[in-house]
């Protein structure tokens, strides 16, 4: 089931296609969630803030770790199974970490949560492109346009929930809830077969040539997405500390955050052809760079954080779909498992870079925590710069 332009949507594609929608909006809502809801759950469970990060390497670890498993069974028909399960795990995760008032249910609660990602958060990915094949770039973007929107809501739900006299506890109930009507979606839909079920072969064997670029590919998306949760996740405390914001404010920074991020990714559809994959991703990364200079100024121009952390969601917005984009491209039997270990690779970013950058508060404060942001920009402009070079070199 390939969806070409102008072809007229059949139920179950309409269905099928707004389920993974659905799931990548919920995605972003859990991604977001953590972020705004570190404080409260660190004072809840009795962890000094610096150290609280741990929830950002178990949540992350359990998502490495389990997407790695299932990285081939994306390629087969059972991934349908798999994410009406993911669904549910995550549902009862969310509600886990919302009942919980030590730091044992809360860290098992969040590790579920990422190992519920392994599907959630990759099989809409080859679904997306298995259906829409050579326009994948456009529709992968568009897809993780859906998440930005989730991920601008998961913020919000917090901070409404503050300012309403409750607490974060609230909008993981609220996240849960929804999660269960999502594995509900996929339950009824009929997702299309993978494309290597229906007997495409690689166009081209998986040699050291083709292989090499991808996994420099994966290196940008293990860098992106580290930078991209530790400022995420930490902004909020940022704007809340450094520049002296409430609470309320500080997760409107966040939102912002997923907004500016969610508007780079629908500029992306329109400028991609113009720009090309590796100028998209070049652009987005000196972009995101500029904006967490404006976010460090703002520690003594308030007025300024809002203006940075714009020019970083919008610089940030394009990449991981664009990464996703190329590999899928490149390998189109293995959509699955390309996808699989671009999101693998992107976890264990995750799963290092909040963290450290919560370890490097007690040494170098808020603001040099956040000065660390542009280390791995610098290393994804360097992996890019070898691309360039590998695809000089490549035969035509």
């Amino acid at each position: 089931m390939e969806m070409t332009a102008g072809q007229p949507l059949e139920p179950r594609q309409r269905l099928t296609i707004f389920s993974n929608f659905a799931t990548m909006f919920m995605v972003g809502v859990a991604i977001s969630l953590l972020g705004p809801s570190l404080p409260g759950l660190a004072e809840r469970t009795g962890l000094p803030l610096p150290r609280a990060g741990i929830f950002f390497t178990l949540f992350s670890g359990g998502s490495v770790l389990a997407t790695l498993v299932v990285a081939r069974l994306m390629d087969r028909p059972v991934r349908h199974a798999f994410l009406i399960g993911g669904a549910f795990v995550m549902g009862g995760a969310q509600w886990l970490v919302a009942s919980s008032g030590t730091f044992a249910p809360a860290a098992t609660a969040m590790a579920l949560t990422g190992l519920a990602m392994s599907t959630t958060g990759t099989a809409p990915n080859a679904i997306i492109a298995d259906l829409y094949r050579e326009r994948a770039g456009q529709a992968l973007n568009a897809l993780h346009l859906c998440l930005s929107v989730g991920a601008f809501a998961g913020p919000l739900l917090v901070g409404v929930a503050i300012r309403f006299g409750s607490d974060y506890t609230v909008a993981y109930r609220v996240a849960g809830s929804l999660m269960f009507l999502v594995g509900l979606l996929w339950a009824f839909s009929r997702p299309p077969m993978p494309r290597r079920s229906e007997g495409v072969q690689p166009r081209t064997p998986l040699s050291a040539p083709l292989i090499l670029p991808m996994l420099v590919l994966l290196c940008v998306a293990m860098l992106y997405t580290g930078a991209e949760q530790a400022f995420g996740g930490w902004i909020f405390t940022y704007a809340r500390d450094a520049v002296v914001m409430d609470a309320p404010k500080a997760s409107l920074a966040t939102s912002s955050f997923w907004l500016a991020i969610m508007l780079g990714r629908l500029i992306a559809i329109r400028v991609l052809p113009r720009l090309g994959d590796v100028g998209l991703l070049i652009a987005g990364a000196l972009v995101g760079a500029l904006g967490i200079g404006g976010v460090l100024v703002s520690s003594r121009v308030p007025p300024l954080l809002w203006g940075g952390v714009g020019l970083v969601g919008l610089g940030f917005g394009p990449i991981f779909p664009t990464v996703l984009a190329v590999g899928t491209q490149r390998f189109p039997a293995y959509a699955g498992m390309i996808s699989s270990l671009t999101v693998a690779s992107g976890s264990v970013g995750a799963m290092v870079l909040p963290w450290a950058s919560g370890a490097l508060i007690p040494r170098l404060g808020l603001v040099g925590s956040m000065a660390g942001s542009f280390v791995p920009l610098a290393l994804m402009l360097g992996c890019l710069w070898v691309i360039g070079r590998l695809d000089q070199r490549s035969p035509a």
